[in-house]
């Protein structure tokens, strides 16, 4: 899964575009369950945009979007193969 925030500066504000991960989610579920295993589904479309006047409100939209984005599933992995023998 690829997700993007995306942050333009605009003339009085700020426009926040991020992943609708839920969305993304279903999306790839539904495409696991037709017949063949399907293919990987367009998240293009799977994004909301939100409008800003201020940093201090880009980085409350910012924020919970990062923390609710999957992690990497070699993450683990390699903070383990990485780690020093003590």
């Amino acid at each position: 899964m690829r997700c993007r925030i995306s942050i333009e500066v605009l003339e009085n504000g700020f426009e926040v575009e991020l992943p609708d991960v839920s969305a993304m989610d279903k999306a790839e579920a539904a495409a696991k369950k037709q017949k063949g295993g399907g293919s990987t589904p367009y998240m293009g479309d799977m994004y909301k945009k939100y409008a800003a006047k201020t940093v201090k409100e880009v980085l409350n939209l910012v924020k919970p979007a990062l923390s609710n984005l999957p992690q990497a599933q070699y993450d683990a992995a390699f903070a383990e193969a990485s780690a020093e023998d003590s």
